[in-house]
Order: structure tokens, then sequence, then C-alpha cells
């Protein structure tokens, strides 16, 4: 539960530090706060056990829909 007594609720899970910073950013520009579970064991153990991404659960769909977003791809329009 956050501050505010909701759910959190894993979107993600990396191994990867560069690839959980990524998707953090583009939650966070689509203004979704998101929080990591087990960040400091991923930077202590270096992404072995991993992080997992987490939002509340009233956010959980859009943070989806963000990350499932392939974004400028050069993909045409």
């Amino acid at each position: 539960m956050d501050a505010r007594g909701e759910k959190l609720v894993t979107v993600a899970s990396f191994k990867s530090e560069p690839e959980f910073l990524v998707a953090r950013s583009r939650l966070e520009s689509a203004g979704i706060e998101c929080f990591a579970n087990n960040f400091y064991t991923f930077e202590f153990y270096g992404g072995v056990l991993g992080v997992e991404l987490q939002v509340r659960e009233s956010d959980a769909k859009d943070a989806l829909a963000v990350l499932e977003d392939p974004g400028e791809s050069g993909k045409p329009e």
C-alpha cells in the first residue's frame, strides 16, 4: 500500500537498471507516479534479483498501455 492506502501492483520487472529507468521515465512522463520494489537489493546485487516497477492499482491499466506502446520507433502513423 502507498501513503494514500491504495494497493500497489507490479506492471513490469527488470534485471537491467537501464531498462527499468527508461520504463520509469516513460510512466512519469505520462503523469503516472511509480515505485520501485527491491531497488536497493537490485543495486546491491547488480540486477541478479531484479526490480519491480509498481503503480497504484487505479493507474495499472494506463501504465500497461504506456509500457506496451512502442513510442517513436520509426513506425509510420
